[in-house]
């Protein structure tokens, strides 16, 4: 009688899900990284990008950055052009789109934040944006730190995470656009992130909407000011 043959032992049913995970944490971290290069103007508006260029840079192999590719495509970052894939160049038009949808976002975020925000929280924001003294002294990295710190803060004080997400991706677009930061709104800018926090503090809910309101709105205002004397219709 013949002896039954030995079987391979089976392979362990979480192989595969850890290998999926792998994959997974492989594109997501394409993903990060390219769009990182993106906001920051490594790799500008109007340029080409070749996957397996993009491959060699990040240290990985073409497929994790295949699919990151794909995911800034859905996200906007990325456009086709015909065969080409490229940075998609963010249009004057597009950030003024940016801005009236943040108004209506963060004038409410600001609202729903007064009279909740923790008055020691509000007094470390407010700490971090009178600790920036002159726009020489200030990297721009420091400054949307800041700035980030301000309107995050206030966002997520709101405790609605799809509001978050919103503001944290309206932010990042509008950090897509071509000027890193208009020196002459340096000063006005601090006033204003104060008295958004001011009346946050206070728990004035029309006054904070007012005031993150006028902020956008002065914000907005100083890009069209610069464009006028700068300007291409389409910056990269």
């Amino acid at each position: 009688m013949n002896e039954p043959t030995a079987l391979a032992p089976a392979s362990s049913p979480s192989a595969a899900p850890v290998d999926a995970d792998a994959a997974l944490n492989l594109a997501r971290g394409a993903f990060d990284a390219l769009r990182r290069m993106i906001l920051k103007g490594e790799l500008a508006g109007g340029v080409s990008l070749n996957e397996r260029n993009l491959a060699d840079r990040l240290g990985l192999s073409r497929t994790p950055v295949r699919e990151a590719l794909g995911r800034l495509i859905g996200e906007g970052y990325v456009a086709r052009e015909g065969r080409r894939l490229i940075v998609a160049s963010v249009r004057v038009e597009d950030i003024m789109e940016i801005l009236t949808v943040r108004r209506a976002v963060e004038g409410e975020a600001a609202e729903i934040a007064a009279g909740r925000c923790d008055p020691v929280l509000v007094e470390r924001v407010r700490e971090a944006v009178l600790g920036m003294i002159s726009p020489a002294e200030v990297t721009p990295e420091r400054h949307w730190s800041v700035d980030d710190l301000v309107h995050l803060t206030i966002a997520e004080t709101t405790g609605n995470r799809l509001l978050v997400r919103l503001v944290t991706d309206l932010r990042e677009r509008t950090r897509m656009f071509g000027l890193a930061r208009i020196p002459r709104r340096f000063d006005p800018g601090k006033a204003e992130h104060l008295a958004i926090l001011d009346a946050i503090r206070d728990g004035d809910g029309p006054a904070a909407r007012a005031a993150m309101c006028l902020h956008i709105d002065n914000a907005r205002k100083g890009i069209l000011d610069t464009l006028a004397g700068v300007s291409p219709d389409r910056l990269a």
